[in-house]
């Protein structure tokens, strides 16, 4: 609480005002994370994109959310705030688990992803492939979260693409700015 307020430029007095205890607190910016990320994702499914254009959108995402995250974080949340952490697991679950079901659903229709893949198997094993980059093999890497992270969602996207999908994805990769 010492460090936080210091970083807000506030007294500790002043934080408990607000919240009676840090689990109160990082219950509070669990939830405005939440939010947040809710509404992008609802963004996100509004743009009529193809399936390659939401993996960039993704990946530009991933990017911005996780170039600046302290990997342990997840690693704290985990072990100290329990609750918070099943607000985590839920959102997971209910929100993005689909967004990757309905994208990797689109790319199959489209022909840009495999046909045989099994979206929901697969939306699964992307999500576990996030979680598993909190933990503390990734975080001893001499590599950054982000750079873990890209890595992981390049070898994912390489294992879905058909050749239609790898040269859509080719082209747009040569014209994109990260």
């Amino acid at each position: 609480m010492d460090e936080i307020a210091r970083l807000a430029g506030i007294s500790k007095k002043t934080i408990y005002e607000e919240f009676s205890s840090k689990e109160e607190l990082v219950n509070a910016a669990i939830e405005a994370f939440i939010s947040e990320y809710k509404c992008d994702l609802d963004e996100m499914g509004t743009i009529d994109d193809s399936a390659i254009d939401h993996l960039f959108g993704m990946t530009r995402y991933l990017r911005e959310t996780f170039s600046s995250m302290n990997p342990l974080l997840m690693q704290d949340i985990q072990r100290f705030y329990p609750k918070c952490w099943q607000k985590i697991n839920e959102f997971k679950t209910e929100k993005v688990l689909r967004n990757i079901v309905m994208v990797l659903d689109q790319g199959k229709q489209s022909g840009d992803f495999r046909k045989e893949i099994n979206s929901e198997l697969l939306a699964h094993m992307r999500m576990d492939q996030i979680t598993n980059t909190f933990s503390s093999n990734y975080s001893k890497s001499s590599k950054s979260f982000l750079d873990c992270q890209l890595a992981i969602l390049d070898h994912f996207i390489h294992g879905i693409l058909t050749d239609q999908g790898r040269s859509k994805y080719y082209r747009k990769l040569q014209t994109q700015e990260f």
